[in-house]
């Protein structure tokens, strides 16, 4: 049995795919009003000590200035709206990027600007060397969909690729940079949820993802290894028509394995799972929300019994810690991993029916 781990050791062992203590959990995102829930009014970093969760996430910070119909504009010129969840949605109606004038007079956010990682900063200071420091970002396609808008970023992928692929580039170029400082404040993994499918396919063709954006989620992967990090790649939706393709460019891991796309945690494991670490995938669209704590259970023994075999493997939710989570359905998911997910993994006692 491996000696008791460190949250950092636990979590870069499970990415280098080898057999850690115990199996490590994390989240990709955590809702704000249910951090403050759940710790009496504490930060999203009280939340990753109470909860015990073995990494940090730390995206760099971008300022959001109020507009006058209650809106916000971010530092990339996205008009965005707040919604129910936290994340602010950019409005398609308003994207700053509708042509090649547009495209050349644009210019992404100073990476190196005095505040863009005040949270990291922190967060290093604070869980450095206890929790495994992961650099949230994004890739190749969010940052495109918010500048030019979500259907008209569909119309010019057939229309003028060459105009897509161009802010791309440059969109990936900021990216890359933030990755060199995130990497020399001390980040050890990168994780970008550029989510690139629905719950039945890639967004646009493998052919036209292959041909306009893997060249440049490439060179952000060999960027990311080039400065020492591993690489966690989150997005949701079916990708296994691109799963080869990720696996082929270098990622280290990849979550979630999203069930409701009909994303099979088993044939993941087998087909992949030698090569990539894997993340997931106790459901938090409805059993998290709406199911009783037997079944999270029983649903948690499940993952584990099916991904845990042989490491490689961190037991989370099947996407993030959202709004509509229930406390204490989370915490018996995180109850149940740290009572099965200990190595070597007990099978019988990982049997659904076992207890």
């Amino acid at each position: 049995m491996p000696s008791e781990m460190t949250s950092t050791e636990r979590v870069l062992t499970v990415i280098q795919r080898g057999t850690p203590d115990r199996i490590p959990t994390f989240e990709w995102d955590i809702d704000p009003d249910l951090v403050v829930n759940m710790t009496g009014g504490g930060t999203y970093d009280d939340f990753i000590e109470l909860l015990d969760l073995d990494a940090v996430m730390c995206g760099p910070d971008y300022l959001k200035e109020p507009l006058p119909d209650g809106n916000l504009m971010d530092e990339w010129g996205v008009t965005r709206t707040r919604g129910h969840e936290a994340y602010a949605m950019a409005v398609d109606q308003f994207a700053p990027i509708q042509s090649w004038e547009d495209l050349e007079k644009w210019e992404p956010p100073d990476p190196y600007a005095s505040h863009r990682f005040e949270t990291m900063k922190r967060r290093i200071e604070r869980f450095k060397g206890k929790r495994a420091i992961f650099a949230q970002l994004r890739d190749v396609w969010s940052n495109p969909r918010d500048l030019l808008g979500y259907a008209n970023l569909f119309v010019l992928c057939r229309k003028d690729p060459e105009l897509v692929e161009a802010l791309v580039t440059k969109c990936v170029d900021q990216s890359i940079a933030l990755v060199g400082i995130a990497a020399e404040l001390g980040a050890e993994v990168v994780m970008s949820g550029d989510d690139i499918a629905d719950n039945r396919r890639t967004m646009i063709s493998p052919e036209m993802l292959r041909k306009h954006f893997w060249p440049h989620f490439r060179r952000y992967v060999e960027a990311i290894h080039d400065h020492g990090m591993y690489y966690w790649k989150h997005t949701d939706g079916n990708i296994m028509t691109v799963l080869d393709d990720f696996v082929d460019m270098g990622i280290d891991g990849i979550d979630p394995i999203d069930p409701l796309a009909k994303m099979d945690l088993s044939t993941v494991k087998e087909g992949w799972g030698d090569r990539v670490a894997i993340k997931g995938n106790v459901d938090c669209a409805f059993l998290l929300v709406t199911g009783k704590e037997d079944e999270v259970v029983k649903a948690t023994k499940n993952c584990i019994r099916i991904a845990g075999p042989g490491g490689g493997y961190a037991c989370s939710t099947s996407n993030s810690v959202h709004s509509g989570v229930k406390p204490n359905l989370y915490r018996a998911m995180l109850d149940t991993i740290r009572e099965y997910g200990v190595y070597p993994l007990d099978m019988d006692r990982l049997q659904t029916n076992g207890s």
